[in-house]
């Protein structure tokens, strides 16, 4: 009966959070959250333990492991009132991923106490900085990325304080998306508080805070079964290359190195490169964040997240490496990183668990496209990341176009661009070709098209997989390489850099984005002729082999 209880309380937590987040989506203003779904939601108790967490985007997976503590040293506990509400958004203080990763959370109270967090994280669409977006690869520190937030306060006992949060918005250059945003986290932590106060009100408080340590005592349980189930011991290793830093073009190595063994793993990422003077380091937490999603991976997808989970993995990155960043070192496009360092992840886990192996993956290629829109007479800020392939898996191939790893959004439909923002879709369709040879073919990637309808744009490209492609594993062949070309076809075409801000459009420019593909999984040679016959008729190839080698280029 007593087991019984603690699965029924983690449920219920988990589905708070899922109702958290629905809301969450339902009340955004910004097409990033209420179409894209770049936001999470979570509970934690007072000592700042995640007690559940829903996230769209693994990335966030670590967004409350600094929170509460962070919290709690600028406003003491007596000093919190039922009613109260802050704010942050530093990476380097309460642990989120980058600045525009802005976090609000809600103290819970039940019978005069505060038992816990309700918790929302919205990637809002501009917190300032010197460019559109606030996310540049090439800006050389965070003080170029926008406004550093620490724990603030923006409600006082349901008071809402409009000095802090007129100055968020004051830096914000979509201060429309900005303010309702904010609103939609509020409703979402709103909704939290009410079902936890439900949940203890049928449990009791004396036994709700029993069964909190004993669900995450049965989560780690639960995953050193799965690691000791699932997982081969020893020690395994993999790397891989980002292309460039965003400023040079000096690729950066990431490597990971696992060690295996009695129901728990060690990572060990010290032969990553140093960090680097762009904005593609990655700050401890999201590193955390990355790991914590292939440990999901390779033990119980589908188990609820919380403290227990955790405690089955540590991680080793040196400070001052490019996955253990040092302040002030820029951050805004370490999401690309942690793509080709979830990829490491998996190639050296795939090795102590070879039937969940997985070749890697295309990376998104991201833009953000900005300037004034005189038909709608506002500034917008538009922010997109275009998927590419999933990597061969060992008994199946890669999804084509899928959002993977720490990113996992939701593509923007091209009725809500438009109707957004001034620009026209004319062409988005999957690549042939694009995905590797093998037993088992890598995902295609995609073209999209986008014809340019105002005057002055500008666009800001972000990428990875254009030099370096996701290779393929067990003798599958590498995907196709990403690219960005500006007007294909017209004698002015240029390809754009992989890495770079404030690029000037003109008004009918066509900007062309193609995602990369992932790698193959086995040699080609012993793929099944009915699966080759299926690609060629479904137009995934153009005949003659498994898949090509087409260069997006």
């Amino acid at each position: 009966m007593r087991y019984a209880q603690v699965e029924i309380i983690a449920s219920a937590l988990e589905a708070t959070t899922r109702e958290m987040n629905a809301t969450l989506v339902r009340t955004a203003f910004s097409p990033n959250v209420k179409e894209r779904a770049d936001c999470s939601t979570a509970l934690t108790d007072m000592q700042g333990r995640t007690l559940a967490l829903f996230t769209n985007a693994p990335a966030h997976l670590g967004a409350t492991l600094r929170l509460v503590p962070e919290i709690l040293k600028r406003f003491p506990l007596e000093t919190i009132r039922p009613g109260d509400a802050f704010l942050a958004n530093d990476p380097y203080i309460v642990g989120v991923t980058h600045l525009n990763d802005c976090t609000v959370a809600a103290p819970i109270f039940v019978e005069g106490e505060a038992v816990g967090f309700s918790v929302a994280v919205a990637h809002h669409s501009d917190v300032g900085g010197r460019v559109p977006g606030s996310e540049a690869g090439d800006s050389n520190s965070i003080y170029q990325e926008g406004i550093r937030i620490p724990p603030v306060q923006i409600y006082r006992a349901g008071e809402r304080r409009n000095d802090i949060i007129e100055l968020f918005l004051l830096n914000s250059r979509t201060p429309h998306f900005g303010e309702g945003d904010l609103l939609a986290q509020m409703a979402a932590a709103d909704r939290g508080i009410q079902r936890v106060q439900e949940l203890f009100g049928r449990v009791g408080t004396a036994a709700m805070l029993e069964r909190i340590d004993e669900m995450l005592a049965a989560a780690e349980a639960r995953t050193r079964h799965q690691i000791r189930a699932n997982l081969k011991p020893g020690r395994y290793s993999a790397e891989d290359w980002l292309d460039e830093d965003g400023i040079s073009d000096n690729p950066i190595k990431l490597a990971a190195d696992v060690t295996i063994e009695d129901g728990h793993i060690h990572i060990d990422l010290s032969r990553c490169g140093k960090q680097v003077a762009s904005g593609k380091n990655m700050p401890w937490t999201h590193t955390l964040s990355t790991v914590y999603y292939c440990l999901k991976v390779f033990t119980e997808p589908n188990q609820p997240i919380n403290e227990g989970l955790y405690r089955c993995v540590t991680v080793i990155a040196p400070e001052g490496s490019i996955a253990n960043c040092r302040a002030p070192a820029g951050v805004s496009s370490r999401g690309l990183t942690s793509m080709i360092l979830a990829d490491c992840l998996i190639a050296a886990l795939g090795q102590a668990a070879p039937q969940r192996a997985l070749a890697p993956s295309g990376t998104y290629q991201g833009i953000i496209l900005s300037g004034y829109d005189p038909v709608r007479s506002r500034y917008f800020i538009d922010y997109e990341n275009f998927s590419g392939g999933q990597g061969g898996r060992v008994s199946a191939d890669g999804m084509d176009a899928v959002q993977l790893h720490i990113t996992n959004t939701s593509n923007l439909p091209i009725e809500s661009m438009e109707a957004e923002f001034p620009v026209r879709v004319e062409r988005y369709e999957l690549l042939p070709d694009t995905g590797g040879r093998g037993k088992y073919r890598g995902g295609l990637g995609v073209v999209r098209d986008l014809r340019i309808l105002a005057e002055d744009l500008n666009v800001a490209t972000r990428s990875a997989r254009q030099k370096f492609p996701a290779a393929g594993m067990a003798g599958g062949d590498p995907g196709s390489l990403g690219a960005f070309i500006l007007n294909p076809g017209a004698e002015d075409e240029r390809r754009l850099p992989s890495t770079k801000s404030e690029i000037a459009l003109a008004k009918g420019d066509l900007l062309r984005i193609l995602t990369p593909g992932g790698g193959g999984f086995g040699p080609e040679s012993e793929r099944d002729p009915n699966r080759l016959a299926h690609d060629i008729a479904d137009g995934k190839i153009s005949g003659g082999s498994a898949a090509g080698t087409r260069s997006a280029a």
